[in-house]
């Protein structure tokens, strides 16, 4: 019986051995997922729906926005064409134009409206960032531009409107109401009386771009 302890150890040990290699390749290969950033964050996800949005939505009103535009309720059609909200939460100006060229490319769109700006208040190059979205987006666009007006800062409307004259492009300011619960907390993002205000406004500077029936 003495004889046979020592094999018995041994196995066990071997087991044991080959049990720890195994649990630390799953553990490596965990780590090399998470390195590798093999998950998805709010941007990638918007970018899917918003691709797939597109695939059932032929010559769409393509509405290019930040967090303002994304919780936007807009309308499912607008002159006759389907209405896709390619708003994404935290983008910038900058990142709306790489946006619209990865998920538009050669299918362009009927009409492309510009809501985007609230991410770049403060930023010193607000204006030629706009400028270069225009100039992005608008050979996909089969109508005129549009831009509207996301942030009540003074400053980043003044170089978004800038921008947007320079180009050709007509700039609306939608006024919101002034009371208190037009707001969320943070100042930033619109409650339902703001977007009372804003989506007619959008709908309107949309619809002067369309041809007459």
């Amino acid at each position: 019986m003495r004889e046979v302890i020592p094999w018995i150890v041994a196995a066990a040990c071997t087991i044991a051995a080959g049990a720890s290699l195994s649990e630390i390749h799953r553990l490596k290969g965990r780590i090399g997922d998470l390195t590798r950033h093999e998950f998805h964050d709010h941007k990638d996800v918007r970018e899917y729906m918003i691709d797939a949005a597109l695939t059932d939505a032929p010559e769409p009103i393509f509405v290019l926005g930040d967090s303002v535009t994304e919780m936007a309720p807009l309308p499912r059609q607008m002159c006759g064409h389907p209405v896709v909200n390619a708003g994404v939460g935290g983008q910038t100006i900058y990142e709306a134009g790489q946006l619209a060229s990865r998920v538009l490319g050669e299918r362009g769109a009927f009409l492309i409206a510009l809501a985007v700006g609230a991410n770049d208040v403060g930023s010193p190059s607000a204006q030629s960032d706009f400028t270069t979205l225009i100039d992005v987006v608008k050979p996909l666009s089969k109508r005129p531009l549009v831009a509207l007006a996301v942030t009540s800062d003074v400053a980043t409307n003044r170089a978004i409107a800038a921008a947007a004259a320079g180009r050709g492009v007509g700039f609306v300011a939608p006024q919101l109401p002034a009371t208190a619960d037009s707001m969320m907390p943070d100042g930033v993002h619109y409650r339902a009386a703001a977007y009372n205000s804003w989506i007619p406004a959008l709908e309107d500077a949309i619809t002067k771009m369309c041809p007459a029936p």
